[in-house]
Parts: C-alpha cells; sequence; structure tokens
C-alpha cells in the first residue's frame, strides 16, 4: 500500500495519547481504518506537554505498535490537540464591493474573513482555526453561499480558535524526537463536532461534550456552526482520585475498579453484587458493594455537569441547545448520561461515535475512546475525499474552497 494514501490521526488527549491509522481511497472518498492503539502518558498533563521526554517515547511506541499492525510505515501524523491554552472567540467582518460589477467573487470573501480575523491576540498565540459560519448580504442575513450574488456589502460571522505558541511547540518537538513530523494541526473538539455530531443537531442546537481524563472540551452549536468552544480544566480522573481516597487503594486499581463496576446511578447497580479491593500496598484487601461505589461517584459526575452547565449558562446560546453528545473514554460508564440529562435539562442525551457509514473499521474503532484520533483522520482526509468526487475546484462546496485556501495559509493547521 502507498505512504501516501495512509493517514495518521494522533490525538494527545488529556493524559493519554491515541493514534488510528486509515487508508484512503481517492477514486471512492472511502476510508478505512487500518489499526489503532491508545497508551497512557505521565509526560501530558491537561493536553499540554509537561515531559517532552516520557511524552516522546509514548508517542514512539503508540506508533510503531499502530504500523506494526498495519504492516506499513508513515512519516507524518495528523494531530488532535486540546487544553486550556486553547481560547475561543467568535468575531464579524464586513468587505464593502465598491465596484461597478457587484457580483461577489471569492476574493471579497476571503476580504471579508480577513477583516473578521482582525483581531487583537498576544504575541505569544497562534490562531489555529477560522470557521466561517453565516453570511449576510446587504444586512440580509442567512446567506449560506455568497458566491455569485450581488450586493454591496458582504459580511461574515467567524469562529476563531487561537492556542498558545510554547505549548504547540512543545507538543511538535515532542513528536519530531519520536521521529515524525506533524503535518496538520487540528482543535479536536471541532474534528469531532464534523464526524459525531449530524448536521440536524448542529441546526437545531446541540452541546458536544469530549470527556477525558484532566479536561472536558465543550462545543457549542447553533443554526450549523459552532459558536461557542473551551476546555474545561476538570476531568474524569477526579472520579477515580475520589474512588481511590474512599476505598484506600491505588490510583491503579481505582481506575481498574471504575471502568468494570462504575456507575454513576447507584438504581443501576445490584445491591448483591461485591468487589473486592486490594489495599494501597496489595497485601491484603476488602470487600466493598457495588452500590456504595455508585455513592462515590454520583457527586462527582454530578459536580462535573454542573460545571459544564454553568459554562453554558454564561453564554448567549444557554437556552438553544435541546440536544447532548458525550463522547470521550469518561462518557463511557454506565449512568453518565442519565446524569447530563438531569443537570444540563436536555430532552435527549446520546453517546457519540464516529458513524460507521463515514469510515470502514472494526467496532472497536467506533468506540468513543478513539473518536478524537478518528475524527482528525476524517477531517484531514476531507480534503482528499473532495478532490476525489469533484472533478474541479469549481464543483467544490463554498465552504470546501475555503477550507482549502485557508489551509494553504495555515490557518487551519500549523505545519
Amino acid at each position: 500500500m502507498q505512504k501516501d494514501n495512509i493517514i495518521a490521526g494522533l490525538d494527545m488527549g488529556s493524559g493519554k495519547v491515541t493514534c488510528v491509522l486509515a487508508s484512503h481511497d481517492p477514486a471512492t472518498g472511502n476510508f478505512k481504518v487500518l489499526s489503532g492503539k491508545s497508551m497512557e502518558c505521565k509526560g501530558l498533563k491537561g493536553g499540554v506537554v509537561v515531559d517532552i521526554r516520557a511524552t516522546s517515547d509514548v508517542i514512539t511506541r503508540v506508533l510503531e505498535a499502530a504500523e506494526n499492525e498495519a504492516k506499513c510505515q508513515i512519516s507524518g501524523v495528523s494531530l488532535a490537540v486540546r487544553g486550556v491554552h486553547l481560547n475561543s472567540l467568535c468575531s464579524h467582518g464586513a468587505y464593502n464591493i465598491a465596484r461597478p460589477n457587484k457580483e461577489i467573487t471569492e476574493e471579497d470573501i476571503q476580504a471579508a474573513i480577513e477583516n473578521a480575523k482582525a483581531i487583537p491576540i498576544k504575541n505569544d498565540r497562534e490562531i489555529l482555526h477560522v470557521v466561517p459560519l453565516s453570511f449576510s448580504i446587504d444586512r440580509q442575513p442567512g446567506v449560506p453561499n455568497p458566491e455569485g450574488m450581488e450586493g454591496s456589502l458582504l459580511e461574515v460571522d467567524i469562529h476563531t480558535v487561537t492556542a498558545s505558541a510554547s505549548h504547540l511547540g512543545n507538543i511538535a518537538k515532542a513528536v519530531a524526537q519520536a521521529g515524525f513530523s506533524v503535518e496538520e494541526t487540528t482543535y479536536s473538539l471541532l474534528a469531532m463536532g464534523d464526524n459525531v455530531l449530524t448536521n440536524e443537531e448542529k441546526e437545531l442546537g446541540a452541546v458536544l461534550l469530549d470527556m477525558g481524563g484532566e479536561t472536558i472540551s465543550v462545543g457549542l452549536y447553533v443554526e450549523g456552526g459552532i459558536r461557542f468552544s473551551k476546555d474545561i480544566p476538570y476531568g474524569c480522573d477526579l472520579i477515580t482520585r475520589d474512588i481511590a481516597y474512599g476505598l484506600h487503594t491505588s490510583r491503579e486499581v481505582a481506575k481498574q475498579i471504575k471502568e468494570k463496576y462504575g456507575s454513576a446511578v447507584p438504581s443501576l447497580t445490584s445491591d448483591d453484587e461485591e468487589i473486592n479491593v486490594p489495599s494501597m500496598d496489595r497485601r491484603s484487601s476488602h470487600s466493598i458493594k457495588t452500590s456504595f461505589l455508585s455513592e462515590i461517584i454520583q457527586p462527582r459526575v454530578e459536580e462535573l455537569f454542573e460545571i459544564v452547565r454553568d459554562e453554558i449558562k454564561r453564554t448567549r446560546y444557554a437556552d438553544v441547545p435541546g440536544i447532548c453528545v458525550l463522547t470521550g473514554g469518561g462518557s463511557m460508564m454506565r449512568g453518565t448520561a442519565e446524569i447530563c440529562s438531569q443537570i444540563l435539562s436536555m430532552r435527549e442525551v446520546r453517546l457519540g461515535g464516529i458513524n460507521p457509514d463515514h469510515v470502514l473499521c472494526d467496532s472497536e474503532f467506533l468506540d468513543p475512546l478513539y473518536s478524537g484520533a478518528l475524527s482528525v483522520v476524517l477531517y484531514s482526509g476531507s480534503k482528499y475525499a473532495a478532490g476525489g468526487i469533484a472533478s474541479s475546484a469549481a464543483k467544490k462546496p463554498l465552504f470546501d474552497k475555503l477550507s482549502d485556501l485557508f489551509r494553504s495559509f495555515d490557518v487551519f493547521g500549523k505545519e
């Protein structure tokens, strides 16, 4: 298989590194997962590198294991990042078309977006993404594609994501020390929004929560586009810590117990089921009921969703979403969706994985654990898929062409 047809998605989680290798068929635009690996990483904290050597070592082991399973070699990766160093905001831009010919061109659209991007940014930050949300022509909103239409005033709303330049540099350095290059850098939440949410959910209003170990990424979608995004510096490792403290055992054992027996709702457990818990030194053990375990877990899960609720309430779209989609490893515990629905007052809460219609893969890769890595594969590979479907650039949808344009200026990804 040619190396050029393989895309490597590397998700730098809050405390974990996950990789997916997938092949792309240019003729059909289809993607097929070849392999995937995930490992804990003590060199990452909240998605930020705190130990380059440890992070590089884990990246090496993850990618080499994926290469061996897929029986191929790669040189570069599409990187998914997260963390509280990421900031986002929505801004508005306008462009006056003063020439006699009022037909709006792609250059006019670019000029309007450039004006919207003219926001003050500190020297230590970089623009990671610019996402066009909606256009207006002569004060008429709701124009999905202004190209070819006539007007004197073109306006645009955009969602901009910025990142700490030093944090991005440290991640790229860790990847380089592992022997690979960074081909594209993507905010994992945006990639998952494109591949986990449906278009109908985005249009009606939806909250996307990526529940990691040390961070929770919050995305708020309204009228088809992302209007708010933020990484919260709290995650599901807090649940593990509470279990370790409450059961007087190690965090490693607590994590295993959480993943095997954990439930955020006590009524979903059996009062008769008991768990054998090794002591901290593993020289003795004691037994607890699963219902007691749930009593430890429930308050912390409720607290995490209360923090998310308060963040959403601070936005101007707090009353819009009726759907919440949960993804990430922390979303897989029983009862999480029920608590989310209760705290966030959502009509519907579901677990979000990659739509199997988008990719050929074993069922394990549709697990929320792989959502970030697989999403960035599809996100980065979408430009190739578009090229395979459309015979010319003129046949591409507007946002595909804009995406290609931004990529050429490194707006959508730092190489």
